[in-house]
């Protein structure tokens, strides 16, 4: 079952939900493009919108998170709630469950992760964003980068000293760059709403369809019992085990002070067709406005669009398609980039740029909320690892790395590139060898260096061997040696010797070079799981 909402004016009306049922697969045309369309059908459609009034759906209450926070995932997808108490060698890892009458143990074999929601968020300054061929990367302050060795500072253990050879890039990240979100950790702080269940007050027949028309929505079905049903699944957003979930057409928002630079970046699945619509600096969070006040985008999996964002040049394509989106493969991680200084858009798909609008004005004159609205009901859509960040300047905080060259290749904020060899970084300049010359760019001009491939043989790894997701970004593999109540210690063959505050730590991650097949990668069970 599929739905439509047309928007009515941008004094907050909900609109009417317009559903089809067993709509044939294939491309999803926008929302926005059936007003132009000559179905009788759709015509009805607007016809109908014009004519009823619309109406302002209630906010729905999300399920609550469980008491005992913590999540472990096994290899399957399978979910266990509860409480890690500690973990040892020989022992494996110790499991509270709240319906098992003592604490037991799991060994790591199956273990895919163990995710603690109420990790604290770190309070971090830092001036970069460093990969490492491993897999790793942190947050930190380049001290110093020469032939064979990288100096940087870290929240964690100070100043560390690392081959070059191990690192992949270098982000310079823009000025007063902070985090302002991570999560979802629980429902608490969104505004969720949803359509009206369907209420009968007409019914017809047009072209062999039967068309139900009551509570705000018109319904297009083969049979009157289909038409009259809901869709399967959760109607609204609903929060569980770290994300937001939705089957029916509904609407999710939170207003987080958005002003200036800011980067929006989360995960998305779906187990099937599907349309949202994204709003960014939204004056609403219960809705998405579709005005000269709001920066809108449509998203459909097969098709990316800029639906409105006050004055766009009529010459710059609002639409792209996109060719690297693989909705029957794991979630793709999306990232807007909405840099005030260019007045520009900048859209990522898995890290790779897919999109980019500019001359889209100031932001400052728009709201300061995020809503996320789906369009479409029957197929579970599912938004996690959401992070929303602000920074100042002219360049966004990240870039996908490039493919591997035996050269180094210098990103500028200008977008342009140079490709050579980074002979050193040091004085608050790089210096690069090109054509037989040392340019000599300061950091100021440098939005990201990928190095060249790197020869080193990745180390094997134990079954202990597990990395650490720090809250606000950053990762870190290491051979596990102990984990209790006080702390978390083990040894890594790139930063040696290592030590946490358990609550530190946003996810665990275990079995790092197995392939994740299960259930919650495929939402194969994504409704079985929230009727638990």
């Amino acid at each position: 079952m599929k739905s439509r909402r047309i928007f009515g004016n941008s004094s907050g009306s909900a609109g009417v939900l317009v559903r089809r049922v067993r709509r044939p697969a294939g491309h999803i045309h926008s929302p926005f493009s059936i007003l132009h369309s000559p179905s009788a059908l759709y015509f009805l459609a607007l016809c109908f919108c014009l004519a009823t009034p619309a109406y302002s759906a209630a906010a729905a209450e999300a399920e609550a998170a469980p008491a005992s926070a913590d999540l472990l995932q096994f290899l399957d997808g399978t979910i266990l709630h509860g409480a890690l108490q500690s973990v040892d060698a020989a022992r494996g890892l110790r499991w509270e469950h709240p319906e098992a009458n003592a604490p037991f143990d799991l060994m790591p074999a199956h273990v895919d992760f163990v995710r603690f929601p109420k990790a604290r968020s770190l309070v971090l300054t830092p001036s970069c964003h460093i990969r490492f061929a491993g897999g790793d990367d942190l947050f930190g302050s380049l001290v110093s980068l020469d032939g064979g060795t990288l100096e940087f500072n870290t929240w964690f253990g100070g100043t560390m000293r690392i081959p070059r050879a191990a690192v992949q890039t270098i982000t310079f990240l823009p000025k007063n760059y902070s985090i302002v979100y991570e999560g979802p950790a629980d429902a608490s702080g969104w505004v969720i709403t949803g359509g009206k269940p369907n209420v009968v007050t007409r019914q017809m027949l047009v072209n062999g369809n039967i068309i139900v028309v009551g509570g705000g929505q018109l319904v297009i079905a083969e049979s009157e019992d289909v038409a009259r049903s809901g869709p399967p699944g959760p109607p609204n957003w609903l929060y569980r085990d770290g994300s937001f979930v939705t089957a029916g057409a509904s609407a999710l928002g939170r207003n987080f002070n958005l002003t200036g630079s800011s980067t929006i970046e989360f995960d998305l699945a779906c187990n099937g067709p599907f349309n949202l619509l994204l709003g960014f600096y939204s004056p609403a969070l219960d809705r998405i406005e579709v005005n000269n006040k709001s920066l809108v985008v449509e998203l459909d999996g097969s098709q990316l669009t800029l639906v409105r964002a006050g004055p766009v040049p009529s010459a710059e394509s609002r639409s792209v398609s996109l060719t690297n989106w693989d909705a029957g493969s794991k979630p793709a991680r999306l990232t807007f980039h909405c840099n005030q200084e260019e007045g520009s858009l900048a859209v990522l798909v898995d890290g790779v740029e897919v999109k980019r609008w500019t001359d889209l004005g100031s932001f400052s004159d728009l709201g300061t909320g995020f809503v996320a609205q789906n369009q479409m009901a029957g197929r579970a859509v599912t938004l996690s690892h959401l992070k929303i960040t602000k920074w100042e300047d002219k360049y966004e905080p990240s870039l996908a790395p490039a493919a591997a060259t035996n050269g180094d290749v210098a990103f500028l904020i200008n977008h342009d590139q140079a490709g050579g060899k980074i002979e050193g970084i040091t004085g608050g300049a790089v210096d690069m060898s090109l054509g037989g010359n040392v340019l000599h760019i300061p950091f100021g001009r440098v939005r990201q260096i990928d190095f060249a491939q790197s020869s080193a043989v990745p180390e094997p790894r134990g079954p202990w061997e597990v990395r650490a997701v720090f809250p606000g970004g950053g990762s870190v593999s290491f051979h596990l040696e102990k984990w209790d109540g006080q702390s978390i210690a083990g040894h890594s063959a790139l930063f040696g010797a290592l030590a946490f505050q358990p609550g530190s730590i946003r996810e665990m991650e275990f079995n790092l070079d197995q392939l994740r097949t299960g259930p919650a990668a495929s939402l194969e069970n994504q409704y079985d799981a929230l009727d638990q």
